[in-house]
């Protein structure tokens, strides 16, 4: 019988909130809300460098990067899209003409760059992107090579590297990268090694810098 009752009331409950939810009952007056953000309660912290940005490591050391978006550049991509029956991009990245155009590197002791760039500190500057994949790092004081080695697409000089921990350093960011991924990091069983990584974060150390992260 107990049962009985408490689902009988249970179904009056729910019966006389579907009628007042349609109007049978009168509406209430309506009630203007007032939101204080000052009195809500802290439930999170965001760190202060969570707004960051990312130097690609194309501009770092040269290579071809997106070209602008202009009418004319975009109609050549539509046409090879529409020729290849697809809007998906084939073959290594940064081949393709239509999309892509050679960059040299870009120069990170530029003085307005860098008060641009501390103005949005404390920051992580990311300095990744695809040419990061298959970047090798020359721990060598030689002449840059003309070409990356076996396996590689890029080559990153001692001095280039030196050029992001400074400018990390000079706006107040907290470095973060990628390692090698590519054919040459690679042993005979297609395992990565850690080689090249280790040569980068060592000289990173020796000049006083900091990978905070690192991407693979």
């Amino acid at each position: 019988m107990k049962l009985e009752r408490l689902a009988g009331c249970l179904i009056a409950s729910i019966m006389g909130g579907i009628a007042a939810s349609f109007g049978a009952t009168a509406s209430p007056a309506s009630v203007d809300l007032v939101v204080s953000p000052s009195k809500l309660p802290r439930i999170a912290r965001v760190d202060p460098r969570y707004q960051s940005y990312n130097v690609e490591m194309a501009e770092v050391i040269g290579g071809n990067f997106w070209k602008p978006y202009t009418p004319a550049s975009v109609a050549a991509m539509k046409a090879k899209a529409a020729q290849a029956s697809s809007t998906a991009s084939v073959g290594v990245a940064g081949q393709d003409k239509t999309m892509f155009e050679k960059r040299a590197p870009i120069d990170l002791s530029n003085p307005r760059l860098r008060v641009l760039a501390k103005a949005l500190g404390p920051a992580c500057v990311r300095v990744s992107g695809t040419w990061a994949n298959s970047a090798w790092f020359d721990a060598s004081d030689q002449p840059p090579l003309e070409k990356a080695p076996s396996g590689f697409n890029g080559v990153l000089t001692r001095a280039e590297w030196k050029g992001v921990v400074d400018f990390a350093h000079a706006v107040n960011a907290e470095l973060v990268t990628s390692f090698a991924i590519s054919a040459g990091v690679r042993n005979a069983q297609d395992v990565w090694t850690p080689t090249q990584a280790r040569k980068l974060v060592d000289y990173t150390h020796s000049i006083g810098g900091h990978i905070a992260a690192a991407e693979f």
